[in-house]
């Protein structure tokens, strides 16, 4: 037998080696007691082997999350967990219990994309920790002509905020989804101030009347008919730069951040204080996200075969295809394949950067010091990330998602995997996409009361002084020139900084 530490030596296992393989074998009866008492290192050592023949489940994830993700070299993966769960046949109490942390040990955001009774669903509130929901109704076909629809409305809603103000639920929520329910409508929005965190309330395809801007609006919530609430995010994360190098009296310069992409999830996390992350913000490196997947070397080989064989086939069109070659080897090369829950996570992820984490902690949620990954700031309290049924068509992944031109387009526009092409016609297939964002976290005592006149006292504020004056919406109409679509674009980020105001 091969020993498994040094390679090439023959012989029995260490005494190590044979323990850990027993682990593994046995792996689904682990305890946390039983790895607490293991040396760090062999505690990694199972954690990677683990990773490596796919006998991860979340009781296992937890055990080596709660041991390795607040030690040194630990990676991403022991901050994130997901699984889809295509075609539930149990009660939804079966799927919740063992997602909820009444101590907050990580946070739960859970989608659901299949029927469950009106009771189950008002029994969400039970999930303590949750921190993201989303309910897309899937329009599909089941057994002939019958629709298959969710039982989500105004009145469910209602439900909701009383749990959230009377029994203190919701906490930690930031983000609730309802997509393509015709129940729902402009009523619900007088419910929302009674989310204690509640950023971002997202009801593409609901049946919300001329009038819920304006109600909106006296409520401290501003309405976006914006696809792609992610950009927006982002760009008011990079808008708070600007404004705390002015704050910190550091020179005033352009801050340049690439888009938000899927990030490795063997990458090595790093820990800064919260009082350096203004600092950090403000640095003049460029921030890039996440960690490169190929090497320079493998970029430099391939154009050195392609200098070869241009230079044996000068009658072959091998320098109009460079460029298409190289830009598909980038794409997918350099990132990672976009899982289903990339878009949710990353804007809970955004949210808590505008906020500081000050919504989680006000909770009683220990957010200790802000995790980095790369250049990029990602949640520092970990996330279990559940969906109940098939993921629709309107959820699949895409990586052109903007509803807005950038400002460069692909030089081979026949090229369907070129990262720069832009595709129009799935940014513009929802045309009744409506949310509603607020940024600032609302006074405890007067949750339930209008808050767009009320100055908030949390510190994540305290670089939001100076903001852009405020817009009015405008609806969506047909496709307009570049310079007009940056400027509306521009004039929708100026309304998600008013949010914090």
């Amino acid at each position: 037998m091969k020993n498994s530490r040094v390679r090439g030596f023959r012989g029995s296992r260490s005494l190590q080696d044979t323990a850990i393989e027993c682990i593994l074998n046995n792996i689904s009866d682990v305890t946390f007691e039983g790895m607490q008492c293991l040396p760090d290192q062999m505690v990694r050592r199972i954690w990677h082997a683990v990773n490596k023949r796919c006998l991860l489940s979340f009781n296992t994830w937890m055990i080596f999350s709660k041991l390795l993700c607040r030690g040194e070299g630990a990676s991403l993966g022991l901050l994130r967990y997901r699984q889809n769960f295509q075609k539930p046949t149990s009660p939804l109490i079966v799927y919740t219990v063992p997602i909820t942390s009444q101590s907050f040990e990580f946070i739960t955001s859970l989608s659901i994309t299949t029927t469950f009774s009106v009771p189950d669903l008002v029994k969400l509130s039970h999930i303590t920790n949750l921190g993201v929901l989303e309910v897309i109704s899937n329009d599909g076909v089941r057994g002939g002509n019958e629709k298959v629809s969710l039982p989500v409305s105004d009145r469910l809603v209602r439900a909701w905020a009383i749990a959230a103000s009377d029994e203190g639920a919701f906490k930690v929520l930031r983000i609730l989804k309802l997509w393509y329910h015709e129940d729902l409508t402009s009523k619900s929005l007088a419910y929302l101030n009674d989310f204690p965190a509640l950023a971002l309330y997202d009801v593409r395809g609901c049946t919300f009347d001329l009038e819920a801007k304006t109600h909106a609006k006296s409520l401290g919530w501003k309405a976006t008919t914006e696809a792609n609430v992610l950009d927006l995010l982002e760009a008011a994360c990079v808008e708070r730069a600007v404004l705390m190098q002015t704050s910190l009296g550091v020179e005033t310069k352009p801050v340049r951040k690439q888009s938000a992409r899927q990030l490795w999830e063997g990458s090595k996390i790093r820990r800064i204080a919260r009082s350096e992350v203004p600092l950090f913000l403000t640095r003049p490196e460029t921030a890039i996200p996440g960690e490169p997947l190929m090497e320079h070397e493998s970029f430099s080989r391939i154009q050195a075969s392609l200098d070869k064989l241009e230079s044996h086939h000068a009658d072959k069109s091998i320098k109009d295809n460079r460029w298409k070659i190289m830009d598909r080897h980038v794409f997918s090369k350099s990132r990672a394949a976009e899982t289903w829950e990339f878009n949710t996570y990353t804007c809970f992820a955004r949210i808590g950067e505008l906020r500081n984490d000050s919504d989680l902690a006000r909770a009683g949620v220990d957010v200790g010091d802000q995790v980095l990954v790369g250049n990029e700031l990602v949640n520092s309290v970990p996330m279990v990330s559940i969906r109940l049924g098939e993921t629709p068509s309107v959820l699949q992944p895409s990586s052109a998602s903007s509803a807005h031109k950038p400002f460069y387009s692909s030089m081979y526009e026949d090229s369907a995997v070129s990262s720069l092409k832009y595709d129009r016609e799935r940014a513009s297939s929802s045309t009744r996409t409506l949310s509603f964002i607020r940024i600032k976290v609302p006074p405890t005592q007067q949750r339930s009361e209008p808050s767009s006149s009320q100055p908030s006292s949390d510190k994540p504020e305290e670089y939001t002084k100076k903001s852009a004056p405020s817009g009015k919406l405008q609806k969506k109409g047909p496709p307009m020139r570049q310079g007009s679509i940056m400027k509306n674009k521009r004039r929708k980020i100026e309304e998600v900084w008013n949010s914090l105001r």
